[in-house]
C-alpha cells in the first residue's frame, strides 16, 4: 500500500511539473496585443502600416481588394469619428468612432479601418473600399473629374491625409463626388457642432455669433446650445460685416438674407458665386433656390431658411456660417434645427429648411 501511495505521489508530481512547463512555454510563446507607447496603452495596435509599401497602386481598385484590406481598429483612450460618403453626403458608406494613436498621421487611421488604394507614391487616396478615382489612372473619354476629398471638422484640409495629424475628437469626413463644376468646397456643415468645438489641427480661434436686429435672444439661445455641446468660447455681437473680409475667428451670422447682404460684399459674393465656392444656395427676387452640383436651380421657395458655410478657398480655416432665410420665421426654423435637432445636419454639405424638412444641398440630379 505504501509502495502504491509512493507511485501515486510521483505521478502527481510529474503531472504538476509537466503542466507547469507547458503553461510556462505557452506564456512565453504567447504574444501580447497590448502595446505601451509614450506611457499610453493601446490594444490591437500592430505598428505603422507604411501604406506606400503594403498597398499597391494602380487600377482597377476592386480587383486588388486582398492587398488593400483594413488591418483592424484598435482600443485606445483617443478617438476620432471617421465618416465616408458619396455624392456630396447623400450616400453613406461608413461612419464609426475609431481608435487613434497619439501623434500618428491620418493615413494610418484610414489603413486600419478602410480598404485603401494609394497613388503618387502613397500620399494620395485613390480608392476607398473599392470606389476609385475616375481621374488618376484613366485617359481620354474614360477620364472624369470624380475624386475623393476630405474635411476635418467641416474644414477642407489644406494638406494631404498622409501629413495631417488628427486630434482626439476630430471628425474626419471623406466624400467621393464630381468636381467638374465646384473644384473645392472649403467648408461644409455636416460635422456640426464642429468646427466650433474642436477647431482645426488642434487650434480653435473661438466663435462669434453675429446677429441682425431682433435676433439677440435667438443668438443667446444658440450660444447656450453650443456651450452644452462642448464649445468652450462663444461671443455675441451685433452684426458688423466689416470683419468678414479676413476672419480670424469662426463666425455664425444670423438674420434674413436681405439684411445680411445689404452692406456686405462678402455675403453678396457668396450668393453670386455659390457653385464656385461650394454653397449651392441662392437668394434671388425674394426666393430661396436650392442648386444641384452643377449649379442649376432645382427648387425655389417663397419661404425657406438655409444653413451653409463659406471659406475663401482651400487653406482658409476660419469659415463663415450663414443661418438665414427669406423671412423671420424661416430664419428661426433654421435656428431651431441647430439648437434642437442638430443631428438633422449630419453629413450635409449645406441645408435648406423648408416645408419638406431639412434638405441636403447640393442635389445630385
Amino acid at each position: 500500500m505504501k509502495k502504491l501511495r509512493s507511485i501515486i505521489f510521483v505521478l502527481i508530481a510529474v503531472l504538476i511539473f509537466t503542466s507547469s512547463i507547458d503553461c510556462s512555454d505557452a506564456l512565453k510563446g504567447k504574444k501580447s496585443d497590448t502595446v505601451l507607447i509614450d506611457g499610453v496603452t493601446y490594444k490591437g495596435y500592430k505598428g505603422p502600416v507604411q501604406g506606400e509599401i503594403k498597398y499597391k497602386e494602380g487600377r482597377p481598385a476592386d480587383q486588388n481588394a486582398q492587398s488593400r484590406k483594413a488591418s483592424g481598429d484598435i482600443e485606445s483612450p483617443y478617438h476620432v469619428d471617421l465618416v465616408v460618403t458619396r455624392d456630396f453626403g447623400h450616400k453613406s458608406m461608413y461612419s464609426k468612432n475609431v481608435g487613434l494613436v497619439k501623434d500618428e498621421v491620418g493615413m494610418e487611421v484610414l489603413f486600419r479601418n478602410l480598404d485603401i488604394q494609394t497613388a503618387y507614391g502613397g500620399g494620395f487616396v485613390n480608392a476607398i473600399n473599392g470606389v476609385e478615382s475616375k481621374f488618376t489612372f484613366f485617359t481620354g473619354k474614360n477620364r472624369q473629374k470624380v475624386d475623393w476629398f476630405y474635411w476635418v471638422n467641416g474644414i477642407l484640409a489644406p494638406i494631404g491625409v498622409a501629413e495631417y495629424r488628427p486630434q482626439p475628437g476630430d471628425v474626419i469626413w471623406w466624400d467621393y463626388h464630381d468636381w467638374g463644376t465646384t473644384m473645392f468646397a472649403p467648408a461644409v456643415i455636416g460635422s456640426y457642432p464642429q468646427p466650433f468645438k474642436s477647431g482645426f489641427s488642434g487650434k480653435n480661434p473661438g466663435t462669434v455669433i453675429m446677429y441682425t436686429k431682433g435676433y439677440e435672444k435667438d443668438a443667446q439661445n444658440l450660444k447656450n446650445s453650443l456651450l452644452k455641446q462642448g464649445v468652450k468660447k462663444v461671443d455675441l455681437a451685433a452684426y458688423n460685416p466689416n470683419g468678414l473680409n479676413k476672419p480670424k475667428k469662426y463666425y455664425i451670422l444670423i438674420g434674413k438674407w436681405n439684411d445680411l447682404s445689404k452692406n456686405s460684399k462678402v455675403v453678396q459674393d457668396i450668393n453670386t458665386k455659390n457653385k464656385v465656392v461650394g454653397t449651392y444656395v441662392k437668394f434671388e427676387k425674394g426666393k430661396l433656390q436650392g442648386l444641384n452640383f452643377k449649379g442649376k436651380a432645382i427648387t425655389s421657395y417663397d419661404h425657406a431658411g438655409a444653413i451653409y458655410a463659406y471659406a475663401a478657398g482651400i487653406g482658409s480655416t476660419c469659415p463663415i456660417w450663414m443661418v438665414t432665410g427669406t423671412d423671420d420665421q424661416s430664419v428661426r426654423n433654421a435656428l431651431n434645427i441647430m439648437i434642437n435637432k442638430p443631428q438633422s445636419l449630419d453629413k450635409h454639405f449645406s441645408a435648406i429648411i423648408s416645408n419638406k424638412g431639412v434638405e441636403n444641398i447640393p442635389y445630385i440630379n
